[in-house]
C-alpha cells in the first residue's frame, strides 16, 4: 500500500527528482488530515451541541485522526508530484 514506483511507468519521470522530496507530501497530507478531524470535531458540536460529550468527540476524532493520514497518502503523493512539476519543470536529466 505504501510502495511507489521509482519512475513513472508512461513517460519515465523519476519522482523524487531531489532529496527530501516527499517531505511536501507529508505536510499536505499532515494539513489535509487536520482539517478533516477538526471538521469531524466541529459537525459532532453542530449536531450535538457545545455540550457533546468529551469522550464521544475522542471517539469520532481518533478513527478520523488515525484512517485519514493513511487513506490519503497515495493522493498526496501525488498532489505533491503535481505541484512539485508546476514549480519546477521536469528537465531532460529527470527522465534518465
Amino acid at each position: 500500500m505504501f510502495d511507489i514506483r521509482e519512475r513513472c511507468p508512461s513517460c519515465g519521470l523519476k519522482f523524487a527528482r531531489m532529496e527530501g522530496h516527499w517531505l511536501g507530501a507529508v505536510a499536505v497530507n499532515t494539513v489535509v488530515s487536520a482539517a478533516v478531524v477538526l471538521g469531524t470535531v466541529v459537525a459532532a458540536m453542530l449536531i450535538w451541541g457545545t455540550d457533546v460529550s468529551g469522550v464521544l468527540l475522542a471517539a469520532l476524532a481518533l478513527p478520523v485522526g488515525v484512517a485519514t493520514p493513511v487513506l490519503f497518502d497515495p493522493v498526496s503523493r501525488t498532489l505533491w508530484t503535481a505541484i512539485d512539476a508546476l514549480m519546477r519543470p521536469p528537465q531532460p536529466s529527470d527522465f534518465d
